[in-house]
């Protein structure tokens, strides 16, 4: 027991190492990996030759940095192709776009992190640009507020003890007890929207998809400029999303 209790807890900084990576901080020293996870710079050095030895990190050669390696696009690229809900979303994200006008997203949760994995762009001239594959964190955004609201409270708890509430736009919610009674404001409605959480002038609206055992699996949803969603035409498109999700989730078996 006691190695598998130390085995889970290597494995988990391995996960704490490659989650300090984002779009924004692509190469990192060993001093801000270090004081991003929190370890001593010659344990967290460890983790790193372990990490290097398998591809997963590489050393930049134009730094003193490292930056992922080439073995997670191998992984991701096999996650990518296995994930069958992206092709069951799709007449549903389809449908989504041509009925709001907006680009319609699909994410999930990875650990204590969210990722777009599938979207279908507006055909407005002035639109949003999210990529699929995108980190998304979980405190910021509808998509992601959405994949954590549902769960049950124990696996809620653990989340939240690991997240770091960042504060990625002006209306980002970085106290954790006011997050909790954004969550619980989720639930009561049965979707979540966002308002300049992550970009200036970005808006978004998400519910919840689940599978053939009512989990809470992936959200649904749409990102938007408040141009064209202001917070008071949110209730117009809500029941456009959440009609949507409801429309996969009974897809995935669920009733």
């Amino acid at each position: 027991m006691q190695k598998a209790d130390s085995d889970s807890r290597t494995l988990n900084r391995f996960c704490d190492i490659l989650n300090c990576f984002s779009k924004e901080t692509s190469v990192l020293t060993l001093t801000e990996i270090s004081r991003c996870v929190g370890l001593p710079k010659s344990t967290t050095f460890r983790f790193i030759e372990a990490l290097q030895s398998q591809g997963i990190l590489n050393a930049d050669p134009h730094s003193h940095g490292y930056r992922l390696g080439y073995q997670l696009i191998s992984w991701g690229s096999l996650a990518q192709d296995s994930i069958d809900i992206r092709n069951d979303a799709a007449p549903f994200l389809n449908e989504l776009t041509e009925k709001t006008g907006e680009t319609s997203v699909l994410s999930m949760r990875f650990g204590n992190v969210g990722t777009w994995i599938e979207i279908i762009e507006s055909r407005q001239p002035v639109r949003l640009n999210p990529k699929v594959g995108q980190s998304l964190q979980l405190h910021a955004g509808a998509s992601s507020k959405v994949l954590i609201a549902f769960l049950p409270d124990k696996l809620l708890n653990e989340i939240l003890s690991g997240m770091r509430f960042e504060k990625y736009g002006k209306n980002s919610i970085t106290d954790v007890e006011e997050f909790k009674k954004e969550l619980q404001l989720i639930r009561n409605q049965g979707y979540a929207t966002s308002f300049e959480e992550t970009d200036i002038g970005a808006m978004g609206i998400a519910a919840p998809v689940y599978n053939h055992l009512h989990e809470v699996i992936a959200g649904i949803g749409i990102v938007a400029p408040m141009l064209r969603i202001p917070p008071e035409k949110m209730k117009e498109f809500a029941p456009v999303v959440v009609d949507a999700a409801r429309k996969l989730s009974r897809r995935l078996g669920a009733l």
